[in-house]
């Protein structure tokens, strides 16, 4: 079985930009992969890194390019589908070298790491921050179900399949979970979803299966169910996912950074 890493919205800009004019996210993926870096010696062994889209935040291939170079430095296999804040094409040439990569429509795929199978679902909407998994998207994930039925199964998307609750991320979040959440109906067997957007660690059961968000890489969002709550963010807690498949799907938040320790317990 296998054990990833997953992280998510890294909003990755051109050089000398900022992310809504506050966050160096340059700096903070580089110091985030430090960090991470860091700390495999306590995860290893890590088999691959899961990223659950909006790898960039302006959609500029410099962008990419950064991030690509980045997530290279974990050495281990790199395993992206965008969000909506991704361009398509600059996302697909930044990972063209990559075997299951599309080479047009929607970035859908499907992979095998050491006995786990990971599809990979394209929810984007070009010029649009909801999501959806259109109607091929939906015949790919039914396909790639049907294949998985004694195999430990990773859905990896960008878009959550279920709301948390947070108005303005709710409002834009994902289109058609009625028809995707069918297709969860039909699978038997155990499988795990994974998904980012939403800049927080939310849990969800579609279709009877587990679904998850890992906390951003940059910035956080509150989790304030109030008509009236403020639209925006905040520059943390911010962190990442850890995933065991030989545990049974056990998802673990792991924080950027821990502080104020370690002492004798």
């Amino acid at each position: 079985m296998a054990r990833f890493l997953h992280l998510t919205d890294l909003h990755v800009v051109a050089e000398g930009k900022t992310a809504s004019g506050v966050l160096d996210t340059r700096a903070i993926l580089l110091n985030t992969i430090d960090q991470i870096i860091e700390m495999l010696s306590a995860l290893d062994p890590v088999d691959a890194v899961l990223v659950s889209g909006d790898l960039s935040d302006d959609g500029t291939a410099s962008s990419y390019q950064f991030v690509r170079a980045q997530l290279d430095r974990l050495g281990v296999p790199v395993l992206p589908i965008p969000g909506n804040h991704d361009h398509r094409e600059h996302f697909r040439n930044a990972f063209s070298d990559l075997p299951f990569m599309p080479d047009c429509g929607a970035i859908n795929w499907q992979t095998t790491v050491n006995g786990t199978l990971i599809v990979g679902l394209d929810t984007l909407i070009e010029g649009s921050g909801s999501g959806e998994v259109n109607k091929d998207g939906l015949a790919f994930l039914s396909s790639a179900m049907s294949q998985s039925v004694k195999t430990p199964t990773v859905v990896l998307m960008h878009h959550p399949p279920f709301k948390t609750g947070i108005k303005f991320m709710d409002a834009i979040g994902l289109r058609g979970i009625d028809e995707f959440s069918a297709i969860m109906r039909d699978v038997k067997h155990s499988i795990i979803i994974l998904a980012g957007h939403v800049h927080g660690v939310h849990y969800g059961q579609v279709g009877g299966h587990s679904a998850v968000t890992a906390p951003s890489v940059c910035s956080a969002f509150a989790l304030d169910r109030r008509t009236d709550a403020f639209i925006g963010f905040f520059t943390q807690p911010t962190g990442f996912g850890v995933l065991d498949t030989e545990m049974g799907y056990h998802w673990s938040a792991v924080p950027t950074s821990y502080n104020g320790g370690p002492y004798a317990f």
